[in-house]
């Protein structure tokens, strides 16, 4: 599918966003938007895995009564830059990303990331200048300061050709998002998403070019890898409130693994919904209630 720059449109539950296009960093990029530009504060989200920015349609429009809202389509997904001369190491993907908040016009913002878009997130945190830009950081699903439980996702699968194979197929998005059993048996989501999310989702995750966009950005994946990177710096770099915001029955990031997480950071707070992996997807409202809570807190500095 394509889309083209400033084109409102509006989705099968009544939702209104707003495509942007834009070059920044020497790539082409795409995102949604939704809000007062000129007089909201800014919420920015990065999917995750195996998603586009589509995936926070329900936050993007559910939050615009309050903020302006941006979900950016990474580098790799969606209708952004596919190409592969590019560096997909998340830590390089993270120094890009400021010359894309320049293009938006954003100065100080909230972020929000998920699964593997936290990962890049994590790392934005300790660009330097960014700590200052951004107020205050809600992080979803992604391992903190334990290994990750098992079962653990097959990252060496995910890079590889068979990888974007199956991508290219719908193969990995039918089993993330519950359509399909997954080879362990324990399903990620807890609440069934819309099937319109996923059809969209799998849509626009299959186009030409994104599967091999989306494989190449696992270059540097790898838990014990990024446990390391957080614990040595990150973590430490997160110098703004951070809210750790888990699907308690996610089976691959158990409850017991955050019980001392907020110990990492200044400002560290930790809630827990009765959800999946994909939180934003299965029960929209209970997630941006949840968001909405913590950056409207007048308790936090920001």
């Amino acid at each position: 599918m394509s889309n083209h720059d400033g084109e409102v449109e509006t989705l099968w539950n009544g939702d209104v966003i707003r495509h942007r296009f834009f070059e920044a960093a020497g790539l082409n990029w795409h995102a949604i938007t939704a809000g007062d530009a000129e007089n909201s504060e800014v919420i920015v989200f990065l999917h995750g895995f195996p998603e586009t920015c589509f995936a926070w349609h329900h936050q993007v429009a559910g939050l615009a009564d309050d903020f302006f809202t941006i979900a950016l389509d990474l580098k790799g997904h969606g209708q952004s830059d596919t190409r592969l001369d590019s560096d997909y190491d998340y830590a390089a993907q993270a120094a890009e990303l400021p010359a894309v908040f320049d293009a938006l016009g954003l100065d100080r913002f909230f972020l929000t990331g998920h699964d593997r878009g936290t990962v890049i997130a994590d790392h934005l945190c300790s660009v330097p200048g960014m700590a200052q830009r951004i107020r205050r950081y809600v992080r979803m699903q992604q391992s903190g300061n334990r290994p990750h439980s098992e079962p653990v996702p097959p990252h060496d699968l995910f890079r590889s050709p068979m990888g974007a194979e199956l991508l290219s197929q719908g193969v990995i998005q039918r089993m993330a998002f519950g359509l399909d059993p997954l080879p362990h048996g324990l399903p990620m989501v807890a609440k069934p998403i819309a099937r319109e999310d996923i059809d969209r989702i799998i849509e626009e995750s299959t186009q030409p070019g994104v599967p091999e966009g989306m494989s190449a950005s696992f270059v540097s994946a790898g838990f014990d890898r990024e446990l390391e990177d957080r614990m040595n710096g990150l973590f430490a770099g997160m110098t703004m409130p951070v809210l750790f915001l888990q699907g308690a029955k996610d089976p691959g990031q158990q409850p017991h693994e955050y019980e001392t997480v907020t110990d990492e950071v200044a400002n560290g707070h930790l809630q827990f919904l009765e959800l999946g992996h994909f939180l934003h997807l299965e029960d929209p409202p209970v997630v941006n209630a949840a968001i909405r809570e913590f950056l409207t807190r007048d308790d936090l500095p920001s």
